[in-house]
């Protein structure tokens, strides 16, 4: 007579964990269904776009040139414009002018006088500028330089620049007005309910509008479904999180954090930036809070890593306050004391909203390592401690507050 196996003994916390997470995968899958996330095909995602700043400025191009056969005629630009306007700090023409505007004479370009967009406007003598940024952060004084190029090239128009970022960040030169890409797919989703448009065309704009929910701004169904997956399946998502694989940044940023002992504090890490702080800095006595809504710390003043094209980027950068009139007078005294010690790279400090200080940077591989980019991180650390900035801004900070 065969012994009968003693029964095999159940951990009711491994136990509980799978059913959490049978039950997340099972919302998972209604989710993907719902929002068709990696399961229909995707024209530009399989061409490679999602991330190509160029690719998006040339279909963007396309549609708005009103001389192009895609039955949209002139509404995407006029729209576009429109939104410009009121995006924009102090806008050349009105709303109103736009809208009776005569759009059919208007010259479209792309990466013409390194404007990513350039839109000519006669019946209004307006130039429209847009800036495109997916990944990529503005260069130093990029957008005042792009300013100055237009008004000496184009003398004849009014300059109107749009700053076009996935979430509407503004730039460095208060003279641009920003854009997201939220906009951008909102209006489009305007102009083609109200277009007839031939099926391939209208096909085509929705394989780009999927995308761009997808891919860089999701849309706020998309947002709140994900958020109530969270809400009804927190434990079973925070065992991914604990347990999952990290993004090679995230893990690159742990490996130098520990390997330095280094007291810092992590506040926002996505695939190509960590956002950071000395943890020392939120000791400082009534330190002036920043605008959480627009900044991912209650700190005023943060480093980020940045993994661009081959170069990995270490800056300080100046958020956003809740009490605005003291904002510019630390910004000036950051800039006082670091302009001496790097007055190459020292932020422009026009920005009423954000501010980068001072940025270092060093070559990485297209596709670096871990390790690789670790090292990096080690020698932009270096080359930033010259500057003690841990003090420093300490020191900016306690005065501000005294």
């Amino acid at each position: 007579m065969h012994a009968i196996p003693a029964p095999i003994p159940v951990d009711n916390e491994t136990d509980n964990d799978e059913e959490a997470l049978l039950s997340l995968l099972e919302a998972l899958k209604k989710l993907e269904r719902k929002f068709k996330l990696g399961t229909r095909f995707n024209l530009f995602d399989a061409v490679g776009m999602a991330r190509q700043e160029i690719r998006h400025s040339r279909f963007l191009t396309y549609l708005l040139d009103p001389r192009n056969p895609h039955g949209l005629g002139d509404s995407f630009l006029r729209a576009l414009v429109t939104a410009a306007v009121t995006e924009h700090p102090e806008p050349p023409v009105t709303r109103l002018n736009v809208a009776v505007a005569d759009f059919t004479g208007c010259a479209v370009h792309c990466e013409r006088d390194h404007f990513d967009i350039t839109v000519e406007v006669p019946s209004l003598r307006l130039l429209f500028v847009i800036e495109n940024k997916i990944d990529a952060a503005e260069s130093h004084e990029q957008l005042q330089k792009y300013r100055s190029l237009a008004l000496s090239r184009y003398q004849n128009h009014r300059f109107m620049g749009s700053f076009l970022t996935p979430d509407g960040y503004e730039g460095q030169d208060d003279n641009w007005g920003v854009m997201s890409y939220t906009t951008v797919i909102a209006e489009l989703k305007l102009v083609l309910e109200s277009n007839s448009v031939s099926q391939d065309v209208a096909l085509i704009i929705s394989h780009y509008v999927e995308l761009i929910e997808r891919k860089i701004v999701p849309s706020q169904a998309l947002i709140d479904a994900c958020k109530s997956i969270y809400q009804q399946h927190r434990a079973a998502v925070d065992l991914i999180v604990q347990h999952g694989q990290e993004p090679q940044l995230s893990q690159a940023f742990e490996q130098f954090t520990r390997a330095g002992n280094r007291a810092l504090k992590t506040t926002a890490i996505r695939s190509s930036t960590v956002h950071f702080l000395f943890e020392s800095w939120l000791h400082i006595d009534n330190y002036p809070h920043a605008d959480r809504k627009r900044w991912s710390s209650e700190f005023p003043v943060l480093f980020w890593f940045e993994v661009g094209s081959k170069q990995l980027y270490l800056r300080l950068e100046v958020g956003p306050f809740l009490e605005v009139t003291l904002r510019s007078p630390i910004v000036n005294r950051l800039q006082a004391k670091l302009k001496e010690k790097e007055p190459k790279q020292g932020g422009k400090g026009n920005g009423e909203t954000y501010t980068r200080i001072i940025t270092y940077k060093t070559s990485i591989s297209e596709d670096p390592t871990v390790d690789e980019l670790v090292g990096a991180m080690e020698k932009t650390w270096k080359d930033a401690s010259q500057h003690d900035l841990e003090q420093t801004i300490r020191a900016v900070l306690t005065h501000s507050a005294s």
